[in-house]
Formats: C-alpha cells, sequence, structure tokens
C-alpha cells in the first residue's frame, strides 16, 4: 500500500477540522440566537424606557431594543427626516416616513438621538406634516446600523399621523435563525470533502506504479 499524499493530507486534515468547527460554533451561535429572542421577547412587558436607559444605551451600557418608550414630539410642522423601506400593518410595501422630533436649529446641525415613525407611505413623495403630539411605541435600536451622524434609536408606534397610515412593528420573531442550516452545510462540506480525498487515495492506490 502507497503512503499517504503528505500535501493533500495536510490539506484535507486542515479543512475537515475547520469546517466541523465552523458546524459547531453555528450551532452554539443558534442557541445564543435562541436564548437573545426569548430575553427580546420579554422586552415589551418591562416599564417604559427612561431617559436614564436611553443614556446608558447609548454609550453601550444597556440595551433598550423592543422596548416601551413615550417620546414627546413637537416640533410643528416639518418635512420627513428620511424614509426607509417598510411595510404598512396589513403587510403593504411602501416606505416608512420617520421624522425628528426637533427642529435643525435646536439639533445643531447633529443628528437626533431619535426618531419616530410617524406612519406607513406607498409612495415616497410625502408632503411635511404637522407633528404635534406624544407617541407610544417600540424602540429599535440602530435603525441605520453603524452608520455615523444617524439617530441611534427609531421609535415604532401602532398609531399614524394622518394621512398615513400605521407601520408594521417589528418583533423578535423577525429576527433571522439560520444558524442550524449554516451548522448542516459546514458538515457536508467535510462529509464532501473527506468523500473527495477518499476517493482520491483509493484510485491513487490502484493506479500501477
Amino acid at each position: 500500500m502507497k503512503r499517504l499524499p503528505l500535501w493533500p493530507t495536510l490539506f484535507t486534515l486542515v479543512a475537515v477540522a475547520f469546517m466541523i468547527g465552523a458546524g459547531f460554533w453555528q450551532l452554539q451561535r443558534r442557541e445564543w440566537k435562541h436564548d437573545l429572542i426569548t430575553k427580546l421577547e420579554l422586552a415589551p412587558r418591562l416599564p417604559p424606557v427612561t431617559p436614564r436607559e436611553f443614556f446608558k444605551a447609548m454609550v453601550g451600557e444597556g440595551s433598550v431594543q423592543y422596548r416601551r418608550a413615550v417620546v414627546t414630539c413637537r416640533p410643528g410642522r416639518v418635512a420627513p427626516y428620511d424614509l426607509k423601506g417598510g411595510a404598512s400593518a396589513g403587510g403593504q410595501s411602501g416606505f416608512l416616513v420617520l421624522v425628528a422630533c426637533r427642529t435643525p436649529a435646536v439639533q445643531n446641525g447633529r443628528a437626533p438621538d431619535i426618531v419616530v415613525v410617524a406612519g406607513f407611505s406607498p409612495r415616497p413623495d410625502v408632503a411635511p406634516l404637522t407633528i404635534d403630539e406624544e407617541f407610544e411605541g417600540t424602540v429599535i435600536e440602530r435603525p441605520y446600523g453603524d452608520a455615523k451622524d444617524r439617530p441611534m434609536f427609531m421609535l415604532m408606534p401602532r398609531t399614524a399621523v394622518a394621512p398615513l397610515t400605521p407601520a408594521r412593528v417589528p418583533t423578535p420573531g423577525d429576527l433571522p435563525d439560520s444558524h442550524l442550516s449554516y451548522a448542516f452545510q459546514w458538515f457536508a462540506f467535510a462529509t464532501t470533502l473527506t468523500i473527495i480525498y477518499g476517493i482520491f487515495v483509493l484510485r491513487r492506490n490502484r493506479a500501477p506504479r
């Protein structure tokens, strides 16, 4: 019997070990994701977020994701701060109309710390709105990801400012949970590579010397 080929064997061992490790890592991530979703599902039952809790979340010392909050928003007649892709409470695709609760002059050119979803619009050409009310809704952290000079929080009420309609409020169940399928993929890659290596060695040993 011929010796095992050095480099193909080393490559296969390292690659298979990496793939199996990646598979188990995805399984661990799946458990972490399930724990996270469980915690987030409890968040709406907690008391409304206080200013101190908002501040602690801003400096990375806590989280207010999916917590309830009440925001007083009285900037008067303002144009939308931004439009983001979203859906209505009924499932129609369109735009979330975001408004800042402070006027640009008060913000001193900075991005607002929090924006409120005034409602849903099927079209992007939204006219200025008169905003003068107290909103109660669900807090979404980092609606713009890690983008700088963007709001840290977004409040999503279940009501809307006329003529807009209510927007769909996301839930923890909307978080992607594909870790199990990713784990199976890594294990399948490891199995496939092992089979290919076995066929390669078998054919090599059967080859005439």
